[in-house]
């Protein structure tokens, strides 16, 4: 890894780095701000799990029969049915007809028209809240797709608003999109306010998390980028461990809700201290301004800089420089598709991109379904998240990008399969199989990142990752109605997908070259050349 040292003002220029550090204390402010983004970010993702938690419910008894308990009146009035694990239960959208009286051929049933809830734990969720049970059951889980549906249309967004007013404001902006709309998603009056309100906290969260991690990677050393990328997961992390406390201790869903938007008001204040990108400012041209806060960078990461006029000259004459190149160099999607190699390592990335985030998701929202404690499951799946951030890292240095992702990928799809068979009196077996899928999962989620930033080349790196990032982002839309075609039919299902589409394709993994140690394509021509077994491009290190 490179050291840092006192820039002078040298001939060779190279990076921004060179005068700024790799990575000093100006860098870990940035870090630090995307780190607690990140915590903050994960709770709203994963909150539906608490604010609509299973919650056993019952037909609501008429006024005259308030007097009797709850084990009274389902003896009287609710029919007993048989669950999908075969048990005989009471119904929970069924009661009789005529419930005072016992002869079969009167007792025929009716629907209900309205519920009665256990709040023995919960005292208020959005499930009785707006009576989201029997027929209206599917909506939380439309609601989550709808959330995922913000995050994508903000993908698109704020990464062309970035690019053409800076990094600061579309920060800025989107922390107070997602500010008011989470704070006013606690007050909502209606279940579609709420979901509406919900697409714009995931708007807002997201369009400030993608932007500041864009932030980030614009100003530490090339050396730091892979680290940085791995150790800012441990943010995400950190929220998804956190998250079941809170909803230990906040039992109400409106306070839940504001509890964990408290954290946007830290992100809005301290955005005061972060600095706008010194390359983005190059590169339109605002060079006194670039200037100040390049100064300021190596003053606070302590270095010694002289001649700042032909330190500056030089580097805007390289920005100058790459500008040109990446008009000269405009490709489009189709150059994605174009020629058979390059085709098939595309379409193989938009693959695992959507079966990852699809598996990933899906066991995160799966937790309450798993049996046992949801709480305790939803800890131990957030507690795997640093373990498998670590064996990512490991992975990645070690072993390469191509056999750690499909080593991942398949085992997770193999533990996922092996909980379908597994008997309900081994329980702590199927949350242990469960668990190992998740581990797989995510850690491979972190190799991909890597992965396919090196496998497409230079000139359409964006346009790969982007499009790799919509697949995602379809499979995260999609993830929560596989729970409700697991009610529709069996527990098992969902499970089942998850594990068989993991395991297809991470064995598909095999087509795609290794590219740990090769130089980075930066050609289509190259990129194409790249796992064809005549790798022959000049390295760029």
């Amino acid at each position: 890894m490179k050291t840092d040292e006192n820039y002078k003002g040298q001939d060779d220029t190279k990076e921004l780095v060179d005068v700024i550090g790799y990575f000093g204390p100006w860098q870990r402010r940035i870090f630090f701000i995307t780190f607690i983004s990140l915590v903050a970010h994960c709770w709203h993702v994963l909150a539906m799990l608490f604010l609509a938690p299973n919650v056993d419910h019952w037909c609501q008894r008429p006024t005259r029969y308030s007097n009797i308990s709850t084990d009274q009146w389902k003896a009287l009035a609710i029919p007993r049915v048989q669950s999908k694990n075969g048990s005989d239960i009471y119904s929970s959208c069924l009661m009789y007809t005529n419930f005072t009286s016992h002869m079969e051929e009167e007792n025929s049933t009716t629907t209900c028209t309205s519920w009665e809830y256990d709040n023995s734990y919960y005292t208020s969720t959005i499930i009785d809240e707006w009576d989201l049970v029997c027929e209206n059951d599917w909506l939380p889980s439309m609601s989550t797709s709808v959330y995922m549906g913000g995050f994508m249309a903000s993908v698109f967004i704020s990464g062309q608003l970035s690019d053409r007013y800076g990094r600061r404001p579309v920060i800025l902006v989107g922390g107070i999109i997602f500010l008011v709309s989470g704070f006013a998603c606690a007050f909502s009056t209606s279940f579609l306010m709420f979901t509406i309100l919900r697409f714009l906290v995931a708007f807002g969260a997201s369009g400030t998390v993608l932007t500041v991690i864009i932030l980030l990677l614009e100003v530490v050393g090339p050396d730091y980028r892979t680290i940085l990328g791995i150790c800012y997961q441990f943010g995400w992390a950190l929220g998804y461990t956190i998250l079941p406390g809170v909803a230990f201790l906040v039992k109400k869903w409106r306070h839940f809700q504001l509890i964990i938007s408290v954290p946007w008001i830290l992100l809005c204040s301290i955005w005061w201290f972060l600095p706008e990108s010194p390359r983005w400012l190059l590169s339109q041209g605002k060079v006194e301004l670039a200037e100040r806060e390049i100064r300021n960078a190596a003053r606070l990461n302590g270095k010694t800089v002289s001649n700042w006029q032909v330190i500056m000259s030089q580097l805007v004459a390289k920005e100058k420089q790459e500008e040109e190149m990446k008009r000269n160099r405009q490709a489009t999607f189709l150059d994605l598709l174009k020629t058979p190699n390059m085709r098939k390592k595309s379409l193989n990335n938009f693959l695992f991109w959507f079966v990852n985030a699809f598996t990933y998701y899906g066991l995160s929202l799966h937790t309450n379904d798993m049996g046992g404690n949801p709480l305790i499951t939803f800890f131990i799946a957030g507690s795997l998240e640093f373990p498998a951030n670590i064996i990512a890292f490991i992975l990645i240095k070690y072993v390469g990008r191509r056999i750690s992702l499909m080593v991942m990928m398949v085992t997770a799809g193999i533990a996922c399969l092996l909980t379908v068979p597994v008997p309900d009196n081994l329980l702590w077996l199927r949350i242990t199989l469960a668990m190992t899928g998740k581990l797989c999962i995510a850690s491979s989620f972190s190799v991909i990142y890597i992965y396919s930033a090196e496998l497409f080349p230079t000139v359409v790196r964006n346009i790969g990752l982007g499009s790799c990032s919509m697949s995602a982002r379809i499979g995260s839309m999609i993830a929560p109605f596989v729970k409700e075609l697991g009610k529709a039919t069996s527990k098992e299902i969902p499970l089942g997908i998850f594990g068989g589409l993991s395991i297809i394709s991470g064995l598909l993994v095999i087509q795609l070259p290794e590219t740990n140690k090769l130089p980075i394509p930066d050609t289509l021509a190259e990129g194409e050349e790249i796992g064809k077994g005549r790798v022959s491009i000049k390295s760029t290190n």
